[in-house]
């Protein structure tokens, strides 16, 4: 799926990009003269979707030979939609040539979000178009609704994003990825809006069965263990016993990671400073390691100052903590306030500051 900026284009030749963002060298209507049928110029059009044949050896190449394929597609798709407008795929060309458009847009520098949406929103309502491009065209819609909300535009409200699911699941009920848009959406939404979250993933967990309904049930299932005081007890791979229970009248930080993880290490540094800081005040940290490697976590935390406990069970995703609180991404950090219930699920910025507060808070 391709959901990005995209060129205004026109309505019943489709147009063609501004010279500003045409791709270097892109193929002619007048080349495409090759391909005498439908046929032809569809699998042409396949073959051109596989990318290209050379591999590139430089960032150089590589960019040109994306630049140069985009262009292709973005013209083949133009002109089967211009030469045979009553071929059913010509629905399919067209959001080839939005989709593609949308991307040399944005590489040029001229994105229009209002026109692409606009492109696709009048894809998706053309009654007498398959109904799987129309749901391909709004789920693409969903999906730059939810870039728009991660990147901080107010006009894009998590209650918004899920009008726009359910309007999806009521025009588009037998779209065969629904439930993993849904599912996509609620961990999209579960650090801003955890009440918007949680009405998707009940209605996933209520679907019926499969991996999705599944895994919405074990994520409803570790939110419940959430709204009572956390309960986490093991044994570390020091051998020392961790519960975290008998750590009440402190801020503990439960730092889910692995030394495999670039962007967990990134974050380590200030894990480490907010400790050295804080923990003579009332700060505890427990690590949950998703390493597979023993020697790899010791080594990795000895020589960064990790001096708090942390449990491993080489099981990596499997991990069984992990896997018990719903855990799907890592780094993800919560903090645990003195009466031992989690406050933050999404500790990303200021940690120290967070933790100060929290210390700061009154237990009686």
């Amino acid at each position: 799926m391709l959901a990005f900026g995209v060129l205004p284009l026109g309505s019943r030749a489709q147009g063609t990009p501004r010279p500003a963002a045409s791709p270097a060298s892109p193929a002619s209507p007048a080349s495409l003269s090759q391909y005498t049928t439908a046929d032809a110029l569809w699998f042409h059009i396949q073959n051109l979707k596989k990318g290209p044949t050379t591999r590139p050896t430089t960032a150089q190449q590589y960019q040109a030979g994306v630049t140069n394929a985009l262009g292709q597609m973005y013209a083949a798709a133009t002109e089967f939609g211009n030469r045979y407008p009553d071929d059913p795929r010509k629905w399919d060309a067209r959001l080839l040539q939005i989709q593609t458009g949308a991307v040399i847009s944005r590489m040029s520098g001229i994105a229009d979000d209002s026109a692409e949406i606009r492109q696709l929103q009048e894809l998706s309502d053309q009654k007498d178009g398959p109904p799987a491009t129309r749901g391909q065209a709004r789920s693409i819609l969903i999906a730059i609704s939810l870039r728009n909300y991660r990147s901080g535009d107010n006009s894009v409200t998590a209650a918004a994003i899920l009008d726009e699911v359910k309007q999806f699941a009521a025009d588009f009920p037998s779209y065969p990825s629904l439930d993993v848009m849904k599912y996509k959406v609620a961990q999209t939404l579960n650090a801003s809006d955890p009440a918007a979250a949680e009405t998707l993933l009940k209605e996933l967990a209520g679907s019926g069965e499969g991996r999705i309904a599944d895994e919405a049930r074990k994520e409803l299932a570790a939110r419940d263990r959430l709204k009572s005081p956390l309960e986490l007890h093991f044994t570390a791979v020091d051998g020392s016993q961790v519960d975290i229970s008998k750590m009440r009248g402190k801020v503990v930080l439960v730092d889910f990671w692995a030394t495999w993880c670039a962007p967990c290490k990134a974050e380590e540094p200030s894990v480490v400073a907010a400790y050295n800081k804080l923990h003579d005040k009332g700060f505890e940290v427990v690590g949950i390691s998703l390493d597979m490697q023993k020697e790899s976590l010791l080594k990795y935390t000895a020589d960064n100052g990790m001096k708090w406990p942390q449990y491993f069970d080489g099981k990596e995703w499997q991990n069984a903590i992990s896997s018990s609180f719903g855990i799907h991404s890592i780094p993800t950090m919560w903090l645990v306030n003195k009466k031992g219930y989690v406050v933050n699920t999404d500790v990303s910025a200021d940690l120290a500051a967070q933790v100060e507060k929290l210390l700061a808070e009154d237990t009686k």
